[in-house]
């Protein structure tokens, strides 16, 4: 095997540990959003709630998912090159800095929140009220995220990914605990909600403290010094902003589309759209979650040693690859939360204040962010090899134009789809921010072998073919027997039967489609079985 090759693989079998890792953080979260469904349903609280962790999650996920902490990666790999100290002091004066920057920034919005959130939001005053004061708890959140993320991507840089995974895993048991342990003692819906942000906050701070200490475990641990004459603040904020500000637009566009869920919501009572809208995006982040962030994380390490060790041949390869791979992966997800949406909200959010209309209200939303699932997971990836060149300025360019298409789309058509329209536009302006990513990235001579990208993927079509084939024969033909016999012969509650039935669509596809793909020898498909199906032909 090449030593191209072996780059290529190992990028993708690194992002297959990571990808297990959030896989479990994911499927705590899936346990966390039934509990927040059977809790808070769609009413005024949760969407108040929706809204106040929008803005303090807005800048999580900018932070401690991408692109910040991945601008800062190259840096840091730049500044160990010249030792471990130099690298030390350089990341504890860029978190010395974020956080004086952070802590104007947090007492600013405490300071104004109350003059501007209830005319965003809208509604009744009491409704205007009760956002400002949660988002008053939760925008603490945002100190907590943004330190991890720094701490997260030393971690990173260093291919450590198992503690920084611990992350979410922490803020999800933070969650739950409250759930379980608190919620008995308070009978009142809005104690409840309060409690659980303050719980919040407090999984928050425990996140920041696991990620500092296994940092410094390890010998990285930031050497703090507020000087704001670094040689590397300039350089570092000159890459960390453009950067910030185009993932901002991705994250923002998620605000925006929950302020006009909010407005249609207002329009319609009894819709509950930000709460539909804000459930269905949780589902379709739980993939885009386990695949494109896995990959992006994994692929700019190893196309930073490339260009660093001069091996810029290695790079088309390495990503066409890593793109194929996640086409692989993420084509099943979409077509499968596609087709068995009705069923998938059913099975996680059914129950106490959660209810059919509340299925139904969320199902459309659904289908059209889970179309764009593969465009939303290679972005990721797009957009970190474009840090890789340190060019944060063309993604910004492009997220601008995408960020404005979906603005336009959800308001053109939310009349007459409602806030189906805002899903739909999403969904188109992931898939030009992909084609416009591609494009570009020619400008740093890396000339993507789209045509063999497309060939994979053409060889994957049986795999998917087979794959769609029984989830709608399942879907239509034997769920609805097996729903009726469940409820009525074994006398299983509604919710209960539709994990059932789940269970019946999922299991046998997720065979059918690696079997095929076995079938008709997808590199992919071997990377996942491995040793598996190397034993498994030898007998």
């Amino acid at each position: 095997m090449t030593k191209q090759a072996k780059g290529s693989e190992s990028s993708t079998k690194r992002s297959l540990a990571l990808s297990f890792y959030t896989f479990l953080s994911r499927i705590l979260g899936l346990i966390r959003d039934h509990f927040m469904a059977v809790s808070f349903g769609t009413g005024m609280v949760a969407s108040a709630f929706s809204v106040a962790y929008r803005l303090p999650n807005m800048f999580r996920n900018l932070l401690a998912e991408g692109t910040l902490s991945q601008s800062f990666m190259p840096i840091f790999s730049e500044y160990e090159k010249m030792g471990v100290e130099e690298a030390r002091v350089m990341s504890g004066t860029v978190i010395s800095f974020l956080f004086l920057c952070l802590s104007v920034f947090v007492a600013l919005f405490w300071f104004f929140a109350a003059g501007f959130l209830p005319t965003l939001v809208g509604g009744s005053p009491e409704y205007g009220a009760l956002v400002v004061e949660l988002s008053l708890v939760l925008f603490f959140l945002i100190m907590t995220a943004s330190l991890s993320s720094i701490f997260m991507s030393i971690s990173n840089s260093h291919h450590n990914y198992f503690v920084p995974s611990l992350s979410p895993i922490i803020l999800n048991f933070s969650y739950l605990i409250v759930f379980l342990f608190v919620f008995p003692f308070y009978h009142e819906i809005r104690d409840k909600v309060f409690v659980l942000a303050y719980g919040i906050v407090t999984g928050g701070v425990l996140q920041l403290l696991v990620q500092a200490w296994y940092v410094y475990q390890n010998g990285y641990g930031p050497i703090f010094r507020l000087n704001f004459r670094h040689p590397a603040i300039r350089k570092i904020f000159k890459l960390m902003l453009p950067a910030a500000l185009g993932g901002s637009f991705y994250q923002i566009g998620l605000l925006v589309d929950i302020f006009l869920a909010n407005y249609i919501q207002n329009q319609n009572p009894g819709l509950g759209a930000v709460v539909s809208l804000d459930y269905s995006q949780r589902l379709v982040q739980l993939p885009t979650g386990i695949i494109g962030v896995a990959l992006a994380t994994t692929i700019l390490p190893s196309l930073l040693k490339d260009l660093r060790e001069g091996r810029e041949e290695n790079v088309p390869k390495e990503i066409s690859d890593v793109l194929s791979f996640a086409f692989f992966l993420t084509l099943p997800a979409s077509i499968g939360l596609a087709v068995l949406g009705e069923t998938v909200l059913d099975s996680i959010y059914f129950g106490g204040r959660w209810d059919h209309l509340a299925t139904v209200t969320a199902l459309y939303p659904l289908v059209f962010y889970s179309l764009a699932i593969p465009f939303y997971s290679i972005n990721k990836v797009l957009v970190s090899s474009y840090y890789a060149f340190s060019d944060t300025k063309t993604p910004l360019r492009i997220q601008l134009i995408s960020f404005s298409l979906s603005v336009l789309v959800s308001i053109g058509l939310m009349y007459f789809l409602k806030h189906s329209a805002i899903a739909l536009a999403s969904a188109l302006s992931a898939s030009v921010t992909s084609s416009l990513l591609l494009f570009y990235l020619k400008s740093h001579q890396v000339k993507i072998p789209i045509l063999n990208v497309w060939l994979r993927i053409l060889k994957m079509v049986p795999a998917l073919f087979g794959l769609l084939l029984w989830l709608v024969v399942s879907e239509l033909g034997l769920k609805p027997v097996l729903l009726v016999s469940l409820m009525d012969d074994l006398g299983m509650g509604y919710a209960n039967g539709s994990r059932i039935c789940l269970l019946v669509s999922i299991l046998p596809a997720v065979v059918i489609y690696f079997a095929l793909s076995s079938f008709t020898k997808l590199p992919e498909s071997e990377i996942i079985l491995g040793r598996f199906l190397r034993k498994f032909r030898k007998k």
